[in-house]
């Protein structure tokens, strides 16, 4: 059975939709400029596994966090890919259901995830990613 264009998004919101999506596939080309230009230069990036394995303690902030994250990535991960399943939006949130696979240490990774974005004037202002655990 399809889903009603709606579903999961009762308002239809599109704009917070496109901004988040944009990032994602910035992400997947490894894109900095393209990030750079869909996050506020005040960006709060709680991206717990890979700061875990990086040793931190803090979310990565600003423009300068993301850059950290990205460098984080390139030198934690052999591959880390973002899998986007499903968005949910609210005025101001986006909610997006996947998972990621990776490769680290020579072992492949699958993990189920639920990111949860904030995002205002255009642009994201923070991404919560939560682990739910092995696929």
């Amino acid at each position: 059975m399809a889903r009603p264009d709606y579903y999961g998004n009762p308002a239809g919101l599109v704009d917070e939709i496109e901004v988040v999506r944009a990032l994602y596939d910035a992400f997947e080309r490894r894109d900095l400029d393209a990030m750079l230009a869909g996050f506020s230069e005040n960006a709060e990036l709680f991206l717990e596994g890979t700061a875990r394995l990086a040793g931190r303690t803090e979310p990565y902030r600003g423009h300068d966090g993301l850059r950290e994250y990205l460098a984080d990535v390139d030198r934690l991960w052999e591959e880390l890919v973002l899998h986007v399943e499903d968005y949910r939006a609210v005025p101001g949130s986006v909610i997006v259901m996947g998972h990621i696979t990776g490769r680290r240490q020579g072992l492949d990774v699958q993990r189920a995830a639920v990111w949860t974005w904030k995002v205002a004037d255009g642009l994201a202002t923070s991404v919560k990613a939560a682990d739910l655990g092995d696929l």
